[in-house]
């Protein structure tokens, strides 16, 4: 079995579309009601804080005759219930922007009944929970999932929880579907490549060397889990596709919440980095004292 390094190339290229992705223009779109209190404003000011320039959160006052500019992705509206909020959500609905009511008590928004592709509420008196569930909501109805998560970091655990599980769902079925011994690894090391540089976009960690670590990491651990899915399927050779889908599928969601966890730490490389370029250094000097060496002879003779 051999490593196909033309697929980690694929990988690396969906590595730059994946930081492109990370540069997606952002448009937010922040109605404050006069009723709006100030839990819920300064929830959403510290929260909505852009990380990059390509990030936009335009803030109004609501009112009856809002306008919002036609390249919004998102309004939010604060408000803790007024008679010009339900005409005035309408008119945002209307005008294309998916938008979602952030007030204390569901009481106070009687209009909106349940969440729909368009329209949503979110009440709650709890931050944790306000904007936990304010980051699921945006990223299940926008494409920018990527670039959300890169400049506005509450939302990064959402975004990476829905990275991890589409890679653990496809890995699952590669495990469950192909039955060449050896032709699983390459498909599932790509995709679990791919979601290496989808959570380091995500979490605002560019392609540097560093990631090069991650990915050799991430390649021996597949290794592992191959083993491990080996030995248990000679175990229960009956239950072969089950064992190797499951084996699949829980080992990328481990290698994805190992990854979320170094970038939340912000790991410094610099020690690994120091180890490298010595050994590198002594592998040069090496080699250019043995080349020195073989043209002395050769001169000699």
């Amino acid at each position: 079995m051999r490593i196909p390094f033309e697929k980690m190339g694929e990988a690396l290229k969906m590595g730059v579309s994946t930081l492109r992705d990370a540069d997606d223009p952002v448009r937010v779109a922040v109605l404050v009601d006069d009723s709006a209190t100030p839990f819920l404003i300064d929830s959403v000011k510290e929260a909505l804080v852009p990380q990059t320039t390509s990030a936009l959160v335009r803030v109004a006052r609501l009112s009856d005759t809002v306008e919002i500019k036609p390249d919004t992705d998102v309004a939010i509206v604060i408000s803790c219930g007024s008679s010009q909020l339900e005409s005035a959500v309408q008119r945002i609905v209307v005008a294309g922007a998916p938008t979602v009511v952030l007030c204390e008590s569901s009481v106070e928004v009687p209009f909106i009944a349940q969440d729909t592709p368009m329209l949503g509420m979110i009440a709650s008196s709890d931050r944790t929970y306000l904007l936990e569930t304010l980051a699921r909501w945006i990223l299940d109805r926008s494409e920018k999932r990527i670039a959300f998560a890169a400049n506005f970091p509450f939302m990064r655990i959402a975004a990476a929880n829905q990275i991890i599980t589409s890679c653990a769902l496809t890995n699952m079925a590669t495990g469950a579907l192909i039955f060449i011994p050896g032709a699983d690894y390459p498909v599932m090391a790509v995709s679990q490549v791919g979601m290496l540089l989808d959570l380091a976009a995500a979490f605002g960690k560019p392609i540097r060397p560093e990631r090069g670590y991650e990915i050799g990491a991430l390649l021996l651990s597949g290794l592992a889990l191959r083993a491990v899915a080996r030995a248990a399927v000679q175990s229960a050779p009956r239950l072969a596709f089950v064992t190797k889908a499951l084996i699949a599928a829980g080992g990328t969601v481990a290698m994805g919440r190992a990854l979320v966890l170094a970038y939340e730490r912000d790991i410094d490389y610099t020690r690994a980095n120091e180890l490298v370029g010595g050994a590198f250094s002594r592998v040069r000097q090496a080699a250019s004292a043995l080349t020195d060496r073989l043209s002395s002879q050769a001169g000699r003779a």
